[in-house]
């Protein structure tokens, strides 16, 4: 097999109060793509709540929301000519701006919905398509502009456990001539696996998880969902564009199968207590990468009365992550809902 599913077991032996013996394990995994370990540990007992953001709509919503349809041409910038000629892009609800603080050489924001507040099980196939559609629109324009700029990603924050500040639901669509961590990573192990193999890695991993159902979750189209041997949280759900290498090659069909992927993972998280997350659509223009465009999905959550962080120093500082689901069961749970 070209690709190598490993991980170490290390178990801590010791005893409770009344002396009775205790072991637990931990799951040392490591990425087969980039070898980056990641940490599964089991018997955690974690429960988790979802927020009420019952008081937090009526506070932030309508006269208090730039994204609200009241304000979102009042309070938002306009792109330069040569990106939008009426200042902004439209997608039927969906309308694109620039960021005011940006990320990166390009980075708008795609808002597409005119309801402030969209509960995780609420969100519609034609919602999400849309925006995709209207941030597929902003890139082809930039791409067109700029030919510096090739690394494209479009991310979505959903809910503040995630990072989200504007309760209003919106992507980030990103376009940059630098590289982030992640990208540079997978760009640079990505060819030494086909330089090795003669594979391309994404193409692979979709074949062997399907022939061995191991973390196959399932597809619509070409758009296929497993789950990672190596998760970078407690779901870490990868998406894979099977027959779309750029952005160019993505249909609204394509847009279509991924937003019915999303609707259908969706239940899955909030079956298992998680309402927020953080999504990344990752492709490379620069014709030399050539490997099918990928996303990733990790939910988020605060623990406990004290509202704690999800991420610890484990994550931060060590920058290892953790999860406290095995893989393989996250996929037959959300393998239910599709």
């Amino acid at each position: 097999m070209t690709i190598k599913f490993n991980k170490n077991e290390e178990w801590f032996t010791f005893f409770d109060g009344e002396g009775n013996k205790i072991e637990r394990k931990t799951e040392v995994r490591f990425d087969p793509l980039t070898g980056e370990t990641s940490r599964v540990f089991y018997g955690h007992g974690l429960a988790m709540i979802p927020n009420d953001y019952t008081e937090a709509v009526k506070q932030t919503g309508g006269k208090n929301c730039p994204f609200c349809p009241e304000n979102v041409l009042k309070m938002t910038p306009v792109f330069p000519k040569e990106i939008a000629s009426e200042g902004r892009i439209f997608h039927e609800n969906a309308i694109v701006f620039p960021n005011l603080f940006p990320y990166g050489k390009h980075n708008g924001v795609v808002i597409f919905s005119n309801q402030h507040f969209v509960q995780l099980g609420e969100f519609t196939i034609d919602t999400i398509k849309n925006a995709f559609i209207a941030a597929q629109k902003y890139i082809l324009r930039v791409l067109k502009t700029d030919a510096t700029a090739r690394l494209v990603s479009i991310n979505w924050n959903y809910l503040p456990n995630s990072g989200g500040s504007i309760l209003h639901p919106h992507l980030h669509v990103i376009i940059s001539e630098s590289p982030t961590n992640y990208q540079a990573k997978v760009m640079e192990k990505a060819s030494e696996f086909k330089n090795n193999t003669g594979k391309e890695y994404f193409s692979e991993l979709y074949m062997v998880e399907k022939e061995t159902k191991e973390r196959w979750i399932g597809e619509y189209g070409d758009i296929a969902w497993i789950h990672a041997f190596a998760p970078k949280s407690h779901n870490d759900l990868i998406g894979i564009f099977s027959k779309a290498f750029t952005v160019q090659d993505i249909t609204e069909r394509d847009w279509e199968d991924f937003a019915k992927g999303l609707t259908s993972i969706f239940p899955a998280l909030l079956e298992q207590g998680f309402s927020s997350f953080n999504l990344s659509l990752q492709c490379s223009e620069d014709p030399m990468d050539n490997r099918p465009i990928h996303v990733r999905l990790i939910p988020r959550f605060a623990i406990g009365q004290l509202g704690t962080s999800d991420m610890n120093f484990f994550q931060t500082l060590h920058q290892e992550p953790l999860a406290v689901f095995s893989p393989e069961d996250v996929s037959k749970t959300v393998q239910r809902h599709f």
